[in-house]
């Protein structure tokens, strides 16, 4: 379960993401069944999707996530993922347990949107973890000292 903490830091990633470049249209931050815990939008095709189909969507994009976990021994963990669409070009970036997905209007330079979005990803994955650790140390049992 996500703490108010968690769900700052990741309302953060939408927002420094959503700003990099005018022609992000979308961030979203899903779970692993694809359920949005966090986004921020502009425009786009995305928000033109029925609550349906945007459920299959991001299903869609955590099952992926999920099989693409299997082959991490073999080629290491993915970074990102990118795919070009007619009409948008989407990223995808795993976060933990997490994935974030981008989309943006046609015409941005996937090479450099990545670079710039990995070290958002990157401080934001120490920032969880770092949550994490801290709530894993208060919930251990404490010795009283008499």
């Amino acid at each position: 379960m996500l703490t108010l903490e968690h769900n700052i830091v990741l309302n953060k990633i939408c927002e420094l993401i959503l700003d990099i470049n005018q022609k992000t249209c979308f961030v979203g931050v899903i779970n692993e069944k694809g359920r949005i815990l966090e986004s921020k939008h502009r425009s786009g095709v995305l928000a033109c999707l029925s609550n349906t189909k945007q459920e299959m969507f991001f299903m869609e994009y955590a099952l992926r996530q999920m099989m693409r976990k299997e082959f991490d021994t073999e080629f290491g963990s993915v970074r990102y993922t990118y795919t070009e669409r007619e009409k948008e070009v989407l990223f995808s970036f795993p976060l933990n347990n997490l994935l974030v997905v981008v989309s943006c209007r046609i015409g941005v330079n996937p090479v450099s949107i990545s670079r710039k979005i990995i070290p958002i990803i990157d401080e934001c994955k120490f920032k969880l973890d770092e949550k994490t650790s801290f709530e894993k140390e208060l919930e251990k049992p404490r010795r009283i000292l008499s």
